[in-house]
């Protein structure tokens, strides 16, 4: 598994590649271009990304236009698999919300300051990490 996280906030990158790297390898980018270089390559080399986690809130493409130009590159290459979305922003309006899930196709929007028991939660929801064990 691979996950590409796309935050311009290195404390951002450092809490989720803490959490994350436990689960699949981490590849970062901190803005709207390097992570469509790095989406691309991923493609070209046959090792796509199963999750991208993806702020909003930076400096160029915000990322709800690298989301779209993300799946456009992806519906060009057509993979058996498509990469699971998961927002992550300090904006919780309704605009930014919807956008994600409608347009970008979202399955889940976490809203900053990440805790990690919602990240975790969030992610085993998903199938992307094994469910936490149940307590007795």
């Amino acid at each position: 598994m691979r996950f590409l996280i796309v935050d311009d906030d290195e404390s951002i990158i450092l809490f989720l590649r803490t959490f994350l790297s436990a689960y699949a390898e981490c590849l970062t980018a901190c803005d709207g271009m390097e992570a469509l270089s790095a989406f691309e390559a991923a493609l070209e080399e046959d090792r796509p990304f199963t999750a991208v986690f993806m702020d909003i809130l930076m400096p160029g493409m915000d990322g709800n236009e690298v989301v779209q130009a993300l799946r456009r590159i992806e519906d060009a290459h057509n993979p058996a698999e498509r990469f699971k979305l998961i927002m992550i922003s300090v904006l919780t309006d309704t605009k930014n919300v919807s956008e994600s899930f409608f347009h970008g196709r979202a399955e889940a929007y976490l809203p900053k300051p990440l805790r990690r028991e919602t990240l975790l939660a969030e992610l085993a929801k998903l199938g992307l990490i094994p469910p936490p064990p149940q307590s007795p």
